[in-house]
């Protein structure tokens, strides 16, 4: 058998995943080019660095939950499964009242084990704490399916909870997990957070946060561990439309005008790009709901970047109640400034629709009076320096209507395409689970249309046996 071509369009995670699959699938009967058009692999999981400060900075903070087994699997593949800090606690911090902890216990089986959690968060109160576990209870009792079409706000309204609670617990964990927020989000997704995320099995709260830059980690590291594999890693070269010959694929033709023979595609574009790659293509009919993926709706999510001239706070990272702040992370990385006297935070704000009306110095001093009545000491801190970093397309917004919309991985009318990316079809919100999920899939496609064998994503975590009876599917 001949050795087939695969091209891959975009290095992001989703791209990075399907290389890295279908390496493991056939290394010899199978030769993968994957193409990036910036000059660092990661797509919109990218850092800068600060010209000021000389420090690597994220966009936006990325971390990852104990939960996301497909993506703590490519890591382990790739020889970076102790890349990341791994958190079983977090803390949550209200202006008005004493810091609360996120503790699950360690010997309770799931759900059990977060039992407590809810009577640990001290700004709550006893009011919301009973209208949360009611609502919980009725959450791990319904179908996803009876769900997908009604809003987290309106759902959550619908079983009596308080704006207080919903402020102040629901929005707080859906908006981070989720990037948007609750009268957007559908309860479905808000579902999978919960189940997935929180109750079905211990360890999937855990909070993951990279130990070096997401430039370094994924567009470096991670880049490297998959080309050891064979494949051919192109960056700096954007593709400019597919080439066919009817439905016949030919291959790619980048911008700089080469033409790239390819007995297969995957594209691991985002939905915003993949539109215009077909349209220039000349294929666009053929892929379904087209018109619906291009307006796919985003959420934009905010990265307030602020150095200080000394430390406002002693944890890793902590969730911030009752602001426009919704997490705020200290500088996990060693030696990344070249000034000890800077000492870098950052602010995340994700579902970032409001903040449009503030102008950079409004932000920064509503943040900066935020921090000073979470942590003492920061109000004593001087600001030496600062950014705003806004993606608008940072996540897509995963409304009611939009699962609908998102499309599996194979084209059944050019079965030669495969599709990857977070807004695919996945099971999972805009996540670096669903990103690398998306690659697994969509070099699944791809390997089923050659033949070989097809790997399938990790099903993850097991469910104890009380989360199997307590949680409906």
């Amino acid at each position: 058998m001949s050795t087939r071509h695969v091209v891959i369009i975009g290095a992001g995670l989703a791209g990075l995943s399907a290389a890295e699959t279908l390496a493991r699938v056939d290394r010899s009967g199978i030769k993968i080019t994957l193409f990036e058009a910036k000059r660092i692999a990661g797509g919109r999981a990218g850092s800068f660095t600060d010209t000021l400060t000389g420090n690597a900075v994220d966009y936006c903070q990325h971390v990852a939950m104990g939960c996301c087994t497909n993506l703590l699997g490519l890591l382990s593949r790739c020889g970076l499964e102790r890349s990341m800090n791994r958190y079983e606690r977090l803390q949550f911090y209200h202006p008005a009242f004493p810091v609360s902890e996120f503790s699950p216990s360690r010997f309770l089986p799931a759900p059990l084990h977060l039992a407590k959690v809810i009577g640990q968060q001290r700004y709550l109160s006893c009011s919301a704490k009973k209208q949360i576990r009611s609502a919980m209870r009725r959450l791990f009792r319904t179908p996803t399916k009876r769900l997908q079409s009604v809003t987290a706000l309106d759902w959550l309204e619908q079983q009596n909870q308080s704006a207080d609670a919903i402020r102040d617990f629901w929005s707080v964990i859906l908006v981070s997990a989720l990037g948007d927020t609750c009268d957007h989000a559908s309860m479905a997704a808000a579902r999978k957070v919960f189940v997935d995320g929180f109750a079905a099995a211990k360890g999937a709260s855990d909070v993951l946060v990279p130990q070096r830059p997401l430039s370094e980690w994924l567009g470096c590291d991670l880049v490297k561990a998959i080309e050891a594999t064979g494949i051919h890693f192109r960056s700096q070269s954007a593709v400019k439309r597919i080439v066919t010959e009817g439905p016949l694929l030919v291959g790619v033709e980048t911008l700089a005008g080469e033409l790239i023979k390819a007995d297969a595609i995957i594209s691991a574009v985002p939905w915003h790009a993949f539109g215009r790659l077909v349209d220039a293509s000349g294929i666009s009919e053929a892929i379904p709901n087209l018109d619906s993926i291009r307006s796919i709706p985003s959420s934009p999510i905010t990265g307030i970047h602020l150095w200080f001239d000394r430390p406002i706070m002693t944890s890793a990272h902590a969730v911030l109640i009752g602001g426009l702040a919704q997490w705020v992370f200290r500088q996990p990385f060693e030696g990344t400034s070249n000034d000890s006297r800077n000492h870098y935070y950052q602010v995340v704000i994700s579902g970032a629709y409001s903040i449009s009306e503030l102008s950079k110095d409004e932000m920064i001093d509503q943040v900066i009076s935020e921090l000073g009545g979470h942590f003492p000491i920061a109000k004593q801190a001087r600001l030496e320096h600062s950014r705003i970093v806004t993606d608008p397309f940072s996540v897509f917004s995963i409304r009611p209507d939009v699962e609908a919309i998102r499309p599996c991985s194979r084209c059944e009318r050019l079965p030669w395409l495969s599709l990857a990316g977070d807004w695919t079809a996945t099971g999972w919100p805009s996540t670096m689970e669903g990103a690398v999920i998306s690659g697994i899939q969509a070099a699944s496609s791809a390997a089923q249309y050659f033949g070989f064998a097809s790997p399938e994503p990790d099903g993850g975590l097991s469910k104890s046996w009380l989360a199997r009876m307590l949680i409906v599917e």
